[in-house]
């Protein structure tokens, strides 16, 4: 499932490759799940020749903002995506399968034809082309009139990258909690953005049990936890998302043998253990945990 990083690195490549320029052809596939609130026509209507002057993200929740209200705003789901034609596929653990040469790409939602406004007289101007994709159909496609203040994202907690709490103001609200520590890393209205991969390694750097309640935490646990915190979202959004650059220490690495027979470890041996907490499955490396 994409997470803070992963939703961070599509967002800027939207950002640095639509902003400025104007939406001149829409196509879109009809999906009562996936668009939200509204058909796919009536999301057709409401971006046809607007441009998009920026983008954002919070959470993992990232969107459009358009000359003209109403804006876009868009969750990956389970396995949302973006692909841009003829241009390299986005890549998350392992290599796409799919060929970058086939458009529309496979599960599309919606296609977006993008032209710069220097450029919508010429003939021979380079469009940038556009696709949202979704073989799930646990994304959200959504218009709103203000992205950050009407939901879904009104409801989001902190973002552990753009308005993180202060260390007494996050003590506080952890220990107010009364529940598993993964549980509440993983609720969006608590912290935005986490999910099953980083709430682990949050639990794995700061030598903490997924299993452990918010409220019996000590002052150390949750100055490792809230440094943690920061520290792996920052680091895993500096390298883009790749998770070939992430540290080579890092639970990441390692977490993702459940399914083989001889059992997950890390580099020097230590076992890592499968336990379900917060309603998720939890890599736990219990000579550390």
């Amino acid at each position: 499932m994409p997470e803070l990083p992963e939703v961070h690195r599509a967002e800027r490549a939207c950002n640095a490759k639509l902003v400025g320029k104007k939406i001149v052809h829409i196509e879109s596939q009809e999906d009562n799940l996936v668009f939200c609130d509204i058909t796919n026509k009536e999301f057709e209507k409401g971006l046809l020749n607007k441009i998009v002057v920026d983008t954002g993200r919070f959470g993992k929740y990232f969107y459009f903002l358009l000359n003209e209200g109403p804006h876009v705003v868009m969750h990956f789901g389970m396995a949302g995506d973006i692909r841009f034609k003829d241009q390299e596929i986005f890549q998350y653990r392992r290599p796409s399968k799919d060929d970058p040469k086939d458009w529309p790409p496979r599960f599309w939602k919606f296609t977006i034809t993008l032209v710069e406004l220097s450029n919508l007289s010429s003939q021979t101007s380079q469009n940038i082309v556009m696709a949202f994709t979704d073989k799930r159909r646990l994304a959200r496609i959504r218009l709103v009139n203000s992205p950050l203040q009407d939901l879904p994202i009104s409801k989001l907690g902190f973002d552990p990258l753009l308005n993180m709490p202060d260390r007494q103001t996050f003590k506080e609200k952890t220990l107010k909690r009364h529940c598993p520590i993964k549980a509440l890393l993983l609720d969006q209205s608590f912290s935005a953005g986490v999910g099953n991969w980083i709430a682990d390694e949050i639990l794995y750097q700061s030598r903490i049990h997924p299993a452990q309640y918010s409220n019996t935490l000590s002052d150390e646990q949750i100055t490792a936890l809230y440094e943690n915190l920061i520290y792996v979202c920052q680091a895993a959004v500096e390298v883009n998302a790749d998770a070939s650059l992430f540290p080579s220490s890092w639970l990441f690495h390692y977490r993702w043998g459940k399914g083989n027979k001889a059992g997950a470890f890390m580099p020097d041996g230590e076992k890592i253990l499968f336990e379900t907490v917060g309603g998720r499955t939890s890599a736990i490396v219990p000579s550390v945990q």
